[in-house]
């Protein structure tokens, strides 16, 4: 009758968790509030300090009930499982150092701070077990990413090409892929959420903690394929609404590989899949409309002086050494002018003279912007004709 304890108390960690987090968090916060020759907080600090080490201890034993019970690795939780012990410590340490004092040193503000970063850590690899790697690193914007040293590669999906989709094969090709970019992240060897690792048909296949996923030929009655038709808000959807969710074009193909048998070779052509169906999944060869260039990115201070004289200019794209240069801010520009534009003439690929004092004297000098892709001459002193020769 007791055998169902013990799991039971490993299944209050994501409950039990939580305690010490908001405790220790209120408890650091005000070691920083202002204080006085004696502070008046320092009861409220010391049962923060207190009550949070208890309570990470009790979420810390729990945490290692539901590594003993759960199935986890031990190479996936013993990072979470240290901080969480170097949490509890901590906090009885401060505890220990605030006790006996009346107003809080430098000393134990430091190790305060230090105990909220050790927390917050401990929290992001716990958010990693439980919701996926990159858990609270994903939403960020990729340049903030790149600045934490965080390899920002996603899983891009499908990749075919125009001239051999219909030879693509269904599974290697379109739905490991599919799953690699929207499941992959709590379904793998690593990080098997439910039990169920969605890395390889050979572990799809094998299912999860409810069983089997999917039935071959019968895709209404899989769960891989039905909980994606679930509304966001129900709890069996799947993804989790706060994660990415699959495109309808990838659900419907998810469908058909399904139907059509859930094998592991076989062809787009083969399966009865139209161009229509994986169109958005098919990379354009497209033209660039700016000439490739070898040119190196230009520095912004390399601009400072076309900017400082009036003239708007910046790359025509991210990464680009090609400019795009307008008069727009300086309409008095005029041929006398044309110095302004020596420096950078070799990066000019798009340039507006609109509304400019310019005249035909410097239709000569457009022959010497060898990249040149937009001109823009509206409402100037220039005749139609002198353009001829250019």
């Amino acid at each position: 009758m007791t055998e169902f304890l013990l799991p039971l108390m490993g299944r209050m960690h994501p409950v039990l968790v939580h305690l010490p987090i908001g405790i220790l968090i209120f408890g650091i916060l005000l070691c920083f509030f202002p204080q006085k020759a004696k502070n008046a907080l320092l009861p409220s600090i010391r049962l923060a300090f207190l009550i949070g080490g208890i309570a990470a201890l009790l979420a810390g034993g729990s945490g290692f009930l539901q590594y003993q019970w759960e199935g986890f690795a031990w190479e996936d939780v013993q990072l979470h499982l240290v901080g969480g012990v170097v949490t509890a410590v901590g906090s009885f340490w401060v505890y220990v150092l605030v006790k006996n004092v009346e107003i809080l040193s430098v000393k134990i503000r430091v190790l305060a701070l230090a105990l909220g970063l050790i927390l917050g850590i401990t929290g992001h690899w716990g958010g990693n077990l439980t919701h996926g790697e990159g858990y609270f690193t994903e939403v960020l914007p990729a340049d903030l990413q790149s600045l934490f040293g965080i390899a920002a590669q996603p899983e891009l999906g499908p990749q075919l090409t125009e001239e051999t989709w219909e030879n693509a094969q269904l599974y290697a090709e379109v739905i490991q892929p599919i799953l690699n970019k929207n499941c992959k992240s709590c379904h793998n060897p690593r990080n098997r959420k439910g039990d169920l690792d969605l890395s390889s048909l050979a572990a799809l296949r094998k299912g999860g903690e409810d069983g089997q996923v999917f039935t071959a030929g019968d895709a209404a009655h899989s769960a891989l394929f039905a909980r994606l038709l679930l509304p966001k808000d129900d709890e069996k959807h799947m993804p989790p609404a706060e994660k990415n969710q699959p495109s309808k074009e990838e659900i419907a193909l998810l469908e058909r590989w399904i139907q059509s048998g859930a094998k592991e070779s076989g062809t787009l052509a083969a399966a009865g899949i139209s161009k229509n169906q994986v169109e958005r999944f098919i990379i354009k060869n497209e033209i660039p409309f700016y000439p490739t260039s070898a040119l190196a990115p230009i520095a912004a201070d390399s601009l400072a002086g076309l900017k400082q004289a009036g003239l708007f200019a910046e790359a025509v794209e991210a990464g680009s050494g090609l400019l795009k240069v307008s008069c727009i801010n300086l309409p008095s520009f005029q041929d006398s002018d044309w110095k302004l534009l020596e420096s950078v003439k070799s990066r000019i690929a798009y340039l507006d003279l609109s509304e400019t004092q310019v005249t035909d004297a410097v239709v000569g000098q457009l022959s010497a912007l060898p990249n040149l892709t937009v001109l823009k001459l509206n409402s100037t002193g220039i005749a139609g004709n002198s353009l001829n020769n250019f």
